[in-house]
């Protein structure tokens, strides 16, 4: 999920590494060219400019010859992703994540790597923030979204919530999810039964219903859950102890005998 807001603190926007390496060699290459300038300003000639540097004739003259750096133009080379180049940039506009990118664009014949998509978008991505730095871009993945929607509200902090509210107006599809998860953990955390049971109907009324499945199981185990609901007691305990000892168990198969595991059970308590 994405949205764009003002950036009142414009700040520039971090190189890559190939970027601070173009950089650096492009700072090299002009400092070369200044120091060859001024040794012909002191009397060298261009032949011996170029038997000192290690360079052709035509290319030392060239460089006596600049005022500025200069810009280093090169072919870009053609790849699998060349032709679907536009198409990535449609796709990033419209949010799509980049595993879904690469998907989309492999069933219309892209045969190329992951890797190449990936730098592509983030490719992109960067240049957009350079050609708008006055925008600030948020980001909000899906596992920060889903740990949101599941936290009671007043468990988040004052940023998050900000940042929920945003999703939530962003992405109308979002707030009907998100007001039936916290109904049902309301409903759990108070035991309220009826509650609960008002939750359930109104998932099976549709089988179109986010969590219809879900729901579905519930109601196959109704009684057990109406159990969890109305009685004090549960075999959460009598589970944990069941669980460790298959655990052991497993542990041990076909390397000790029933000796050792009474050992390692009895240690344990």
């Amino acid at each position: 999920m994405t949205w764009s807001e003002s950036n009142t603190s414009v700040r520039e926007i971090e190189m890559t590494k190939a970027e601070k390496r173009k950089k650096q060699r492009q700072e090299q290459k002009w400092a070369l060219i200044q120091e060859i300038q001024t040794a012909h300003q002191s009397g060298k000639n261009i032949s011996n400019l170029a038997k000192e540097y290690e360079l052709d004739r035509k290319t030392v003259k060239k460089y006596l010859q600049l005022t500025t750096p200069p810009l280093i133009h090169r072919r870009k080379r053609k790849t699998p992703m060349s032709p679907f180049l536009n198409r990535v940039i449609e796709l990033e506009a419209q949010g799509h994540t980049i595993p879904s990118i690469d998907s989309l664009l492999r069933k219309e014949g892209y045969s190329g790597t992951f890797s190449a998509v990936r730098t592509s978008v983030e490719k992109i991505r960067r240049n957009r923030k350079r050609n708008d730095p006055s925008m600030l871009e948020h980001r909000i993945s899906r596992k920060q979204l889903a740990y949101w929607i599941w936290t009671p509200r007043h468990q988040l902090s004052e940023k998050e919530i900000m940042d929920l509210e945003q999703c939530l107006e962003s992405y109308s599809n979002v707030r009907p999810i998100y007001e039936m998860v916290q109904d049902y953990r309301e409903a759990i955390r108070q035991a309220d039964y009826h509650r609960f049971l008002r939750w359930l109907r109104h998932q099976l009324s549709d089988s179109k219903q986010p969590f219809y499945p879900y729901a579905r199981r519930l109601r196959s185990d109704l009684q057990a859950v109406k159990h969890a609901f109305l009685l004090p007691y549960s075999n959460g305990v009598l589970e944990g102890q069941i669980n460790r000892l298959k655990t052991i168990k497993r542990m041990m198969y076909g390397r000790a005998g029933l000796a050792l595991l009474e050992k390692r059970v009895l240690y344990r308590l």
